[in-house]
């Protein structure tokens, strides 16, 4: 009797193998390639951090900054404000102090001291003033002995601020003025020191020719320069025929 002999399955080993190889080839790929990434990350994250110092150093530097402008600013503005105060005070003083000074009596002396006061802003007087032209008083005047300033603006009880200009010349007299000129007998002259800064006002005093004394009597006066003219504080004279000569 023949006998049944089982029939074997083939083996697919080697197709097996190859299949296993191939994953773990494939995860031996991953595995590098999730390693790879985690080292450049890892790499890359001290750089990205020092960027990020960098950029907020650079912000606090910009804030410092601006924080240090608005301070300069703000400090500019204030001695701004401080320095016009100041001029604006100064402007008021210079007034003061050279109407108190005039209404005191003047120590005569050809050679007398000279003060002033500085401004910063154009003074009052020198749009607030009295003109006078007045011929007779020039240096060059000498037909006639009979003129005084006794009489107004002169003989105001407060000193006027006046101006000279046309034929009575611009300025008093720098020097002494010979007797019987400028229609006087004891003609006036001024001691002192002009102001040569703008808006400057300077306190002196004018002396008054008379019996061959070029500053037998005086009077305090004060100048300010205006600019391109000169305006003049003259308080009354002693007596006639005292008078301020022009040139």
């Amino acid at each position: 009797m023949a006998r049944n002999i089982p029939r074997q399955q083939p083996m697919y080993i080697s197709t097996l193998n190859i299949n296993v190889d191939d994953l773990d080839a494939q995860s031996q790929e991953d595995y590098r390639y999730q390693h790879s990434s985690q080292e450049t990350i890892s790499l890359k994250s001290p750089k990205t951090n020092t960027r990020s110092y960098l950029m907020i150093l650079v912000v606090i530097l910009i804030i410092i900054t601006l924080l240090s402008i608005v301070a300069l600013v703000i400090g500019i503005y204030s001695l701004a404000l401080t320095m016009k105060n100041s001029a604006t005070n100064t402007v008021v003083s210079a007034t003061t102090v050279n109407t108190a000074t005039i209404s005191a009596s003047a120590e005569c002396s050809s050679s007398p001291l000279t003060t002033y006061q500085v401004s910063t802003t154009v003074p009052p007087q020198c749009s607030n003033y009295t003109l006078n032209t007045d011929e007779t008083r020039n240096i060059a005047y000498t037909s006639s002995l009979n003129y005084c300033d006794n009489i107004l603006p002169f003989n105001s009880t407060t000193p006027v601020w006046i101006r000279f200009q046309d034929q009575a010349g611009t300025l008093i007299a720098k020097s002494p003025v010979p007797p019987n000129s400028c229609g006087s007998t004891a003609t006036g002259w001024y001691a002192g020191q002009y102001p040569s800064a703008f808006f400057t006002t300077a306190t002196s005093i004018v002396c008054f020719f008379y019996a061959a004394n070029t500053c037998y009597a005086c009077n305090s006066i004060s100048i300010t320069n205006c600019q391109t003219f000169y305006v003049f504080l003259l308080p009354v004279t002693p007596s006639c025929n005292y008078r301020y000569c022009t040139l």
